[in-house]
């Protein structure tokens, strides 16, 4: 093989400046040494052979217009010097000129048939181009004259692949109409990498002043309010996020108070690019902190993407461990800190590169690009769902027009599960990359999710409050845990339009709150919006028990009971001194005698659940009220329902 053509591909792969610029200088020394390309088939002048040794440094540096003039001058004075092809040929391609790459190549085919690279190269650019039957043609004629499974051997059977799979998908396109979200949030800059939190009143974006192809890019967060129905005007974040290095790749949580965000070459980092953390506190950002280790380390982390219930973190990183290039991995928050990342294993990560994780507001399905799956492009964008034991499921192509021929990524999905967020350059917008919106198909489709925004206060002063709030999902998946933030006492959390939730609010010297929300049977489309008021520990104050269950005519207590009575073992345990009264109470549905003795039995259950719980039985009494103390009218379904309640209350502190 040619010592050009071997460092060129070198070159490619290898993106530290100093080692490029050692090899330039043994190219130098080989190439000067000599007076003949490494087939022998022409003499190179001494000043052609200058020509061409000073173009190699002007495309090291990436200055590839003087390279391409260099080349040009070199191939005018030895016309059948290979080497000056394959170099004219790959700077043209690096400069994202593929026609002239492509008939330059086809040039150095003309004198050198079974020229190895030229073959390669040529399956490479017709593909990019759209050729597929030109691409398939180059690539066999490459894989003929290739027998070792060498990595370009792979890269053409991977390409063959696509190019099979291309032409499928070319012929059953996906039903999507792109729309760009206009002069408010593009430019003619680079506008990528949207993110909202769970209301999605704010949309943040990356923005990239000056072209994709800048040695010395500058890139920041930018955000900016909906207005009604449209967006204001995108503004910089400012510092202490942005600063003089790059800035962007981020997540917002669902409650808008955290963002997780790559910073690359930042002051206090681990390795070259790493994953930040800020948070909200009285409407200022605050001076990010570098997540550490275990998620960042001295290889590269970026791309982060939170799930809505602040549990898991979903990243890129090209640390040990992987399948290859870059894997997506996942890392658990809990009271110890964030767990030792684990690679999502090989149903989606190959021997490429999978980047741009976004996991939904489900926390099922996890969107991101590679180009390692079959595709159409350089990198195209799928979808994975967790099967009911949590495995990750075979990934899908999301299709043509979603996917084109170029770079797809990063796309983001609201939470209806249907209106999708990306970023393009292939179609006509503002200039270079903008971000567009489209109603995702139904098989492409999230599960819809909704959310809870409450409000803790005082039960007396009306006061906010801050409190620790916990959504539990009755079926026993993972708990979301957050805060109402002090100052408003707002909080929000997810909530999925298909599950039954039960929510608690809690803080110290107060009773606590609970809730229940069968999310099925709620008909609407808007968040619920919820004032919760918490009354201090004092005697007399009650608490209702939303999430105590017992079948119809029975004071059984049903398993999902058992999330809230642990969390009334739990209050009684942090304040010991005080005793309870259990009362139960009956809708007027039903005989009255029946309904009091029914109601004294639950009662009674739940007494004896704590009691047999490690609960002194001196701190408890029990007592059924049938439906003597009705707190509504029993002339609804749903009014009745209120009134077949549980609750404890102080009698004594």
């Amino acid at each position: 093989m040619e010592k050009y053509q071997t460092l060129k591909y070198m070159n490619m792969i290898n993106n530290n400046k100093a080692l490029n610029y050692f090899l330039l200088i043994w190219l130098l020394i080989v190439s000067c040494s000599t007076s003949k390309n490494a087939n022998g088939q022409q003499s190179v002048s001494k000043k052609a052979q200058s020509l061409f040794n000073e173009g190699l440094k002007f495309q090291s540096y990436g200055e590839y217009e003087q390279a391409i003039n260099l080349f040009k001058q070199s191939i005018k004075k030895a016309p059948k010097f290979l080497n000056a092809y394959d170099a004219l040929a790959n700077t043209y391609q690096k400069n994202n000129q593929l026609i002239n790459s492509k008939n330059t190549y086809l040039k150095l085919l003309s004198l050198k048939s079974d020229h190895f690279f030229g073959l390669y190269e040529l399956g490479n650019i017709y593909f990019d181009l759209g050729n597929l039957d030109s691409s398939e043609f180059y690539y066999r004629r490459f894989l003929r004259m290739n027998s070792s499974n060498d990595k370009y051997a792979q890269n053409a059977q991977l390409n063959l692949r696509n190019i099979n799979f291309s032409r499928d998908a070319f012929k059953n396109p996906v039903n999507v109409n792109p729309v760009n979200m206009g002069s408010s949030i593009n430019s003619e800059n680079q506008e990528y990498s949207p993110a909202f939190a769970i209301d999605e009143k704010t949309i943040y974006i990356t923005k990239r002043m000056g072209n994709l192809s800048d040695n010395r890019p500058n890139e920041d967060l930018y955000f900016a309010e909906l207005n009604d129905e449209s967006w204001d005007k995108v503004k910089d974040i400012g510092p202490p996020i942005n600063t003089i290095e790059n800035e962007g790749a981020f997540s917002i949580s669902s409650d808008g108070n955290y963002i997780f965000f790559t910073s690359c070459s930042r002051n206090g980092g681990k390795g070259q690019c790493d994953i930040w953390l800020t948070s909200k506190k009285n409407n200022r950002w605050d001076e990010p902190k570098n997540l550490q280790s275990p998620i960042n380390t001295k290889y590269w982390e970026s791309q982060p993407s939170i799930s809505s219930d602040g549990r898991m973190l979903y990243f890129s990183s090209d640390r040990p461990g992987g399948y290859g290039g870059t894997d997506i991995w996942v890392s658990e928050f809990s009271n110890s800190g964030w767990s030792a990342p684990k690679n999502l294993g090989p149903a989606v990560n190959t021997s490429k590169d999978e980047q741009f994780p976004f996991i939904h507001s489900d926390n099922r399905t996890l969107y991101f690009s590679s180009n390692g799956h079959p595709g159409l492009g350089k990198s195209d964008l799928y979808l994975t769902r967790k099967d009911v034991k949590l495995n990750w499921e075979t990934p899908i192509n999301m299709g043509y027009p979603i996917n084109s021929r170029g770079q797809d990524w990063n796309l983001v999905v609201a939470r209806d599960g249907k209106t999708a967020y990306f970023s393009s350059d292939q179609l006509k917008g503002f200039g270079g990359l903008d971000i567009y919106t489209f109603q995702l198909p139904e098989k492409l489709q999230a599960e819809k999710v909704s959310y809870l925004r409450g409000y803790v206060r005082d039960a007396i002063t009306k006061q906010p409050l801050s409190a620790n709030v916990e959504l539990s999902p009755i079926n026993g998946e993972p708990t979301t845990l957050t805060y109402a933030k002090p100052g408003t006492g707002m909080f929000l959390v997810p909530l999925k339009t298909n599950m039954k939730y039960a929510l608690t609010i809690d803080k110290d010297g107060y009773l606590f709150y609970t809730e229940f929300y069968n999310m099925p049977a709620i008909q609407r489309d808007q968040p619920i919006e919820l004032f919760i008021d918490l009354e201090k520990i004092e005697l007399g104050n009650s608490v209702v028990l939303k999430n105590i269950f017992f079948d119809t005519d029975k004071s059984d207590i049903k398993d999902e009971s058992k999330q809230e009575l642990e969390k009334l073992i739990d209050f009684l345990s942090e304040n010991n001194s005080i005793r309870i009264e259990i009362s139960g109470h009956t809708d007027n549905v039903g005989d009255s005698k029946h309904n009091m003795v029914l109601s004294e039995n639950r009662a009674k259950s739940v007494c004896d659940f704590l009691t047999n719980n490690g609960i002194e039985k001196s701190r408890l009494t029990y007592k059924g009220f049938g439906d003597t103390q009705p707190i509504k009218q029993n002339n609804t379904d749903e009014n009745r329902a209120k009134n077949r309640r549980t609750e404890f209350k102080i009698i004594q502190t």
